[in-house]
């Protein structure tokens, strides 16, 4: 593999010549001519990490999420990556399938190969796990999505709470008294929070807890399509669903029509995300719609201001979401 000292030598150089071109620096118009082909013809390839530790930066950050196939998790990334790309930062993504020991592992790998900094979304980490993988990794993160309760550094949120409590609302000016909600793992910061919602709506109206009409599994497509038969074998099945997941409501939809149900006649489904797939159902489906560009676009914000050297109290914005029917 060739080195700076070949395309120094090649070229008619010193070293030091080469370096500044490659780092941005003016050189002679026929020393970049001859460093251009020298480097061309030598097929030179620049070491980042090389680079990284001698500038103290490697123009890099990772992105870990728990899942890549989520529409919203990659409309946040998309987002997140052309912004860092606007200020030359390449972006490192992983995501650990919700497995907690995966979770961890590719944390501490994040924090330890080189990158400048780090957007995370947290599932099943502990505060202090957390203080222990990061406590001298010496790089900002921010959080997206969910928080880690006990920790204290940027975040950006959505008012889940809220939103799933005028999506319920929605359900009971309806008609509907028995509403189930099909949830992701109760140890989820986002999963307890859309309970919330869903519980103070049916407290609001009066109507009593029934822990039959809660289902709590995986985010995936398995646990809305499993969800479907068991709201159905009960006595007194639900007349309207929550589903609090994208894959979750999938799931649940593609059960309910092979089963022969009609939506919303036999059962009403209200979703959340991925609004456009949603919006080609006959009749459309209402979901939830998170502000995934904005997310995308605050958390890149909150990264590159710590990389420009702000060194503020953390922030923790939450944004609005809203429903997809509403008018």
């Amino acid at each position: 593999m060739a080195t700076i000292k070949d395309v120094a030598l090649l070229a008619g150089v010193a070293p030091s010549t080469i370096s500044k071109y490659i780092n941005g620096g003016k050189v002679r118009q026929e020393n970049e001519e001859a460093i251009r082909k020298a480097i061309a013809d030598l097929d030179y390839r620049a070491d980042p990490f090389a680079r990284g530790l001698k500038m103290g930066r490697n123009r890099s950050v990772g992105i870990l999420l728990p899942d890549m196939t989520a529409p919203f998790y990659g409309n946040v990334v998309t987002t997140m990556s052309r912004l860092m790309r606007e200020k030359d930062y390449h972006c490192l993504i992983s995501s650990y399938g919700a497995n907690h020991g995966l979770e961890r592992d590719n944390l501490k790998f994040m924090l330890t190969c080189g990158i400048d900094g780090l957007v995370y979304a947290p599932e099943d980490l502990s505060a202090e796990e957390f203080k222990e993988l990061t406590a001298n990794c010496g790089i900002p993160i921010v959080l997206i999505d969910r928080i880690i309760q006990g920790v204290d550094i940027d975040a950006v949120l959505v008012d889940n709470a809220d939103v799933v409590y005028k999506a319920v609302n929605q359900l009971l000016a309806k008609g509907h008294q028995r509403i189930a909600i099909i949830t992701g793992p109760k140890s989820v910061y986002t999963a307890k929070e859309r309970m919330v919602g869903y519980l103070r709506a049916l407290s609001d109206a009066g109507i009593l807890y029934d822990d039959a009409l809660v289902i709590s599994g995986d985010n995936d497509f398995a646990t809305g399509y499993r969800s479907c038969d068991a709201l159905r074998r009960l006595k007194n099945p639900p007349t309207a669903v929550f589903t609090t997941n994208y894959d979750i409501t999938m799931g649940y939809i593609t059960a309910a029509r092979e089963r022969g149900l009609h939506i919303p006649e036999d059962v009403d489904i209200f979703g959340f995300d991925s609004v456009e797939t949603c919006s080609m159902m006959q009749p459309p489906l209402p979901v939830v719609q998170q502000p995934d560009t904005l997310i995308g676009k605050t958390a890149a914000q909150y990264l590159l201001d710590r990389l420009e050297g702000y060194a503020g109290d953390p922030r923790v914005t939450r944004l609005a979401c809203k429903l997809s029917l509403e008018k």
